[in-house]
């Protein structure tokens, strides 16, 4: 229904923005409540490089790689080609060929091709650092892979000055087509014809903690959506490091986790580290999301084992490590850490309780990536939810939530809200992604940059699902009598009575709401409609399935994006619509008008959720 005046409240998910948001929504400035906390790291120095010009075919040497535990160890490597610009402008891929050593058991734990974890795994030639292994046919097992050059990724140690900055910023593409000569030589070397397409980034192997089957599979679904190349899988939690946490050092070849958040639900993905010095820590050899500047958990990790999958390709299976910094750059040739300086966290409290079975539980995951801060905050609630809920059906909740942070000018804000809920499939998704929803806009309007200090959630959940449907509608002009009606005629000033019948679910139990709408002055020759609707509704009249998510935002604020200033969003958040309202609302506007506008909106407040629509066309006489 467009222009009806209603915002539509299209939820962000990693299914619809892990999304959600991933894409943008992986990693920017740090968002805060803890940290840094800065402790001298160790200068080392830096390894010597192989340049591109140096690099021919036939040359030959050493990879290094966690396979289990935390100890790195050696593959072959051989040279195949060069690709000039293959990764981006100004910057060639190393095309190479790597295998086992004599008794190794490294590139055979993929099946006989690169594996996804090895993102950064260093190689050397007479030792020398020729680059990274970071790209790769991962679905298709191939030892054929792509090696980002040494002295592209050790330029991001300098990262900083204005002109290395801007530099820095080319676009890196997912996949890189080989030159027909190359492909012919790649084909020659393997054992079948190279995959169709080309070489792609190897993807990160996403661990997360606390989350069941079904979520990860929607945290991946959004992942895939936002072209993040990511395999999310079931992995461990780890706390959020405290000030006196012990600091690891990294080493070429072992395990780099780059952690966006802790605790509940920890999510981080595993790669490799490539070269430690200066204080500072290179990994992966590409990007994560190629989001610039940013700030998450730099860790160490201890590989489980090499998990073989025919459908996506072989990954790495790690725990996350001590912490050994700070990843402060997201860039095409890699990522930075900086090491000694543990990152700034917002926590993120939930408390649920079930009413039905007496189980209640207080969660806390803390996110150290400020731009994926709505998407963790749902799936931390998700997971408490689902710890506490333990069933998929029936059931209601009630929620309040508040948001804490600090504006552009330091002067401290606290958002809040209550709502209520009922499903028949999933009572848990709801409530966590109306919180995402409150954060997304909060820190996504243009007016101000706000800093969020914390996020805390309590809901009571039962297992006794009661809701609302907006059943007949009955219309009534000035003294006229209530008739169910398809439009009615008015002159402005007069009054509309609405008696509606709410029908309680799987029952004869009804409940009749009467409303009086006046029609205001000055509308004369306007036309347009009555509507009547539940918080909780899903779909209004001449809606496809599927186009409303629902209105989260101030109704009256008409499809044109989110308002202009943080004070409006903020009152926007607080005076939405709750789910257990019936709202009436008139709408209006001229036959030049490119939508109708909310002239009227009332809201009653009922016991139970409200589902369903009804409508009534109006016309206002001239």
């Amino acid at each position: 229904m467009q222009g009806a005046g209603r915002r539509r409240w299209q939820v962000r998910s990693a299914g619809a923005g892990l999304a959600v948001a991933l894409v943008a929504g992986v990693l920017a400035t740090p968002a805060a409540a803890e940290g840094p906390v800065v402790r001298p790291a160790a200068a080392d120095p830096c390894p010597a490089v192989v340049p591109v010009a140096e690099v021919t075919p036939g040359l030959v040497g050493e990879g290094l790689t966690v396979v289990r535990g935390t100890t790195p160890k050696p593959f072959a490597v051989e040279v195949l080609g060069v690709l000039p610009d293959g990764i981006g402008a100004g910057k060639d891929m190393i095309v190479v060929e790597v295998s086992d050593l004599a008794g190794g058991h490294v590139v055979d734990q993929g099946g006989g091709g690169i594996w996804a974890g090895m993102s950064g795994s260093p190689v050397y030639v007479g030792g020398r650092l020729l680059g990274s292994v970071s790209y790769g046919f991962t679905s298709a097992n191939s030892p054929i892979g792509g090696v980002t050059p040494a002295a592209d990724m050790l330029d991001l140690l300098d990262l900083g000055r204005p002109a290395v900055r801007a530099a820095a910023a080319v676009r890196e593409p997912r996949q890189v087509a080989l030159p027909s000569g190359l492909r012919r030589q790649v084909d020659a070397r393997a054992a079948a014809a190279v995959p169709r397409g080309g070489l792609q980034r190897l993807p990160v192997p996403l661990s997360l903690s606390g989350l069941g089957p079904a979520r990860v599979a929607r945290f991946q679904a959004g992942a895939d959506a936002a072209g993040l190349s990511v395999l999310a899988h079931a992995g461990s939690g780890r706390a959020a490091p405290a000030a006196s946490s012990p600091l690891a050092v990294p080493v070429p070849g072992g395990n780099f986790t780059s952690v966006l958040s802790y605790g509940d639900v920890t999510v981080a993905g595993t790669g490799t580290t490539t070269a430690v010095c200066g204080g500072q820590a290179l990994a992966f050899g590409h990007p994560y999301a190629l989001a610039g500047a940013v700030s998450y958990g730099a860790s160490t990790g201890s590989s489980l084992a090499i998990i073989r999958d025919d459908t996506f390709g072989a990954f790495k299976l790690a725990t996350v490590g001590d912490p050994v910094g700070t990843v402060d750059q997201d860039r095409t040739s890699g990522l930075r850490a900086r090491l000694g300086v543990l990152p700034m966290t917002v926590p993120v409290t939930t408390t649920v309780r079930n009413s039905t079975t007496g189980a209640a539980r207080t969660g806390t995951t803390r996110v150290s990536a400020r731009d994926l801060l709505p998407e963790v905050a749902a799936y931390a609630a998700l997971a408490n939810y689902d710890n506490v809920v333990d069933e998929i059906g029936d059931g209601r909740a009630s929620s309040r939530w508040v948001i804490t942070g600090t504006r552009a000018g330091g002067t401290s804000f606290t958002v809040s809200r209550t709502n209520a809920w009922a499903s028949r499939d999933d009572i848990a998704a709801e409530p966590a992604f109306d919180l995402a929803a409150a954060l997304d806009a909060l820190v996504d309007q243009d007016d101000e940059a706000v800093t969020i200090r914390s996020v805390a959630l309590e809901s009571n959940v039962t297992g006794d699902f009661r809701q609302y449907r907006v059943g007949k509608t009955e219309v009534a002009v000035g003294k006229g009598a209530y008739k169910v009606r398809a439009a009615v005629t008015v002159k402005a000033g007069d009054t509309i009575k609405v008696r509606t019948t709410l029908k309680a679910f799987r029952s004869s139990t009804v409940r009749r709401v009467v409303s009086i709408v006046k029609v205001p002055a000055k509308t004369q020759g306007k036309s347009g409609l009555l509507l009547v609707a539940g918080g909780q509704a899903t779909l209004l009249p001449g809606e496809d399935e599927g186009e409303g998510e629902g209105c989260f935002l101030d109704p009256t604020a008409c499809d044109e994006g989110l308002a202009d200033d943080l004070d409006a969003v903020i009152k926007g958040i607080v005076s939405a619509p709750h789910n257990d309202d019936l709202q009436i609302s008139l709408l209006l506007g001229s036959e030049d008008d490119e939508d109708v506008r909310t002239v009227k909106d009332l809201r009653v407040r009922q016991r139970y959720t409200v589902t369903g629509a009804a409508s009534v066309g109006v016309q206002v006489r001239r």
